[in-house]
């Protein structure tokens, strides 16, 4: 027995200094039956704050749908897994009837009014549980190893566009150009380019490829971007495309 307790105890000190090398931050809630709002003709959304957590990136966000005096019927409902407007301090969730929007005045054989109403989910105390993890960026899913180098594969062109799988980029080392030099590098504010060629432009992108902005000056502003790492793709016209990764 006491080499069991011993056991246990080795185990749950190596997941604690696991979690704080990791620098792991959690923070969870829920929200209000009250907290349901109306959505044009086709359902309801519920924003959902998490200030009180201070994360400073963007979490990975985990949600639940539930009625918590057991009114149920919940499970007729889409859009739980689909978050929107996702931030360090909140997220939306948008709720409608499974077969919405219908020409049937109800939904199925439960006579619900269709569309789905902020006060049918009031009645029935639907609440969002949550859960927020933060920690460090390995979401890179997307980047993949060949004999080429590094790609970062399957990137978005104008915000919410995919590029031709074809379309990759080559994440450069700052040892194989050194012409080109992206300083300060964690930057706070600002993050300079210089580089001997011409640039056409250059482009941010987060770790999940998604196009976060266009600039065509070599000086960038990178104030609006909360920390964490990013992707700056820069399109010459002697080099190609030159993409660094940077730190804010």
């Amino acid at each position: 027995m006491k080499t069991l307790k011993t056991l246990l105890f080795i185990c749950f000190l190596t997941l604690n200094l696991s979690i704080v090398n990791a620098q792991i931050k959690i923070g969870q809630g829920v929200t209000s039956p009250s907290d349901w709002v109306d959505y044009n003709t086709t359902g309801i959304y519920v924003d959902v704050d998490t200030k009180s957590c201070g994360f400073t990136t963007t979490p990975h966000y985990l949600v639940t749908l539930e009625s918590i005096s057991n009114k149920g019927f919940h499970w007729y409902i889409s859009g739980v897994p689909s978050i929107y407007n996702v931030t360090p301090t909140g997220f939306r969730v948008y709720l409608r009837w499974t077969d919405a929007p219908s020409d049937l005045p109800t939904v199925g054989s439960l006579n619900f009014p269709n569309p789905l109403r902020a006060s049918t989910a009031k009645d029935r105390d639907w609440v969002i549980r949550w859960t927020g993890i933060e920690m460090e960026d390995c979401s890179p899913t997307r980047i993949n190893s060949n004999e080429a180098g590094t790609i970062f594969s399957g990137a978005f062109g104008k915000e919410g566009d995919a590029l031709p799988q074809d379309d990759t980029f080559k994440i450069e080392t700052e040892a194989t150009l050194d012409s080109y030099k992206l300083f300060p590098n964690p930057g706070s504010d600002i993050i300079r380019v210089e580089y001997k060629g011409r640039i056409e432009k250059h482009e941010i992108y987060n770790l999940n490829s998604k196009l976060l902005g266009t600039y065509h000056s070599n000086a960038i502003d990178i104030k609006k971007f909360p920390k964490g790492n990013y992707i700056l793709k820069t399109y010459t016209s002697t080099d190609g495309v030159i993409t660094k990764q940077f730190t804010k």
